[in-house]
């Protein structure tokens, strides 16, 4: 996964959201219009207009030059909402024309697509990458020349032909969220510790419960892990189901933004008290949890900036043969009463 960064997200942070106010105002919103293919389906498909209105200077025109945002999840899924803001930013910094795709949690359907921009000569793909069979497809771009960069989601196992990755460091993160706990009071020695996740073969799911595990184990606990899919209301029933029949749960760590939003309700509808924390913030429900203190951390990983410096990283090296490297979006990202507020304004759009 990610070695070195290429930078501190902490420092870059206000750099991202104020280009993201300049390219807003300085193009009329034209990074911000879109039009859906109507024959798209099932697969949505979103095509952004920049008229090569480049602000960066030097190097070749990226004018009529295409790139690829390949979404593998379904277009309802609202945590890639800041994602896409910000790789529209990018976009149109760059002049560059983006073309954002869904890949309906379906690997067919997102090896298609990838396959597709090779061959219609993209000029570069930006990609969540959850599995082998999407890394395969990674490799082909790769062998086509392509520039490819890996956001949101790699694949821990090989091969990587990416040759980025812009993500949260999912290990260092699970090990945060669940040393805050500790430190707080709320996870004690042989607690109860119950792990929901949308997706619990994604590499994010798997190394976020390793982090989490990390500490937990020395305290002789191993979180209970329960697949809950993206939907809230699905997530939420799957979550209360599992609290009813296992009353003695203490702590419930959210291994995904999806049953993080959902965990304060689910409890309450079980009738238990648990202490809460996870990952995300990219749902008012979790600013609102964290704000009234009945979620004790979250762990951002910063979505507008994963999709900003995706494209931003390919268009550095189209335009100036600078190499995409990595960048952890997520250093030192834990959210909790004391810093949320400065957050609350930013969720959904850019966060």
């Amino acid at each position: 996964m990610a070695n070195k960064m290429r930078t501190s997200w902490a420092r870059r942070r206000r750099t991202v959201q104020v280009t993201a106010v300049i390219v807003t105002a300085g193009l009329g919103l034209a990074a911000c219009t879109s039009s859906k293919s109507s024959s798209a389906a099932p697969n949505a498909t979103t095509t952004i207009s920049t008229s090569g209105n480049s602000t960066i200077p030097g190097g070749p025109s990226l004018a009529g030059k295409t790139v690829l945002l390949d979404i593998y999840d379904a277009e309802a899924n609202t945590f890639f909402e800041p994602a896409i803001n910000g790789a529209k930013a990018a976009a149109a910094e760059f002049g560059l024309n983006l073309q954002i795709e869904y890949g309906n949690n379906d690997d067919s359907t997102a090896i298609s697509e990838i396959k597709t921009a090779i061959a219609s000569h993209y000029a570069g793909i930006a990609a969540k990458i959850p599995d082998t069979g999407v890394m395969n497809a990674a490799c082909a771009v790769k062998a086509a020349g392509i520039p490819i960069v890996a956001f949101n989601t790699i694949t821990s196992g090989n091969p990587n032909c990416t040759q980025a990755f812009v993500g949260q460091d999912f290990v260092a993160s699970g090990e945060e969220v669940a040393q805050y706990m500790v430190s707080q009071g709320l996870i004690k020695s042989g607690d109860s510790v119950f792990c929901p996740v949308e997706s619990p073969s994604e590499s994010y799911a798997v190394l976020r419960k390793q982090g989490v595990e990390n500490v937990l184990s020395k305290l002789g606990i191993q979180c209970t892990e329960v697949g809950t899919g993206d939907d809230l209301a699905a997530a939420k029933s799957t979550m209360v189901q599992y609290l009813l029949g296992h009353r003695s749960t203490k702590v419930i760590i959210g291994l995904g933004g999806t049953p993080l939003a959902e965990a304060q309700a689910a409890a309450s509808a079980a009738g238990v008290k648990v202490a809460i924390g996870g990952f995300d913030l990219s749902f008012p429900q979790i600013v609102s949890g964290i704000q009234d203190g009945a979620i004790a951390a979250s762990v951002n990983q910063e979505p507008y900036a994963q999709g900003f410096y995706a494209i931003e990283e390919l268009a550095l090296e189209i335009k100036f043969g600078i190499p995409p490297m990595n960048i952890n979006t997520s250093d030192n990202a834990l959210i909790n009463k004391a810093n949320v507020g400065s957050f609350a304004p930013l969720v959904p759009e850019y966060q």
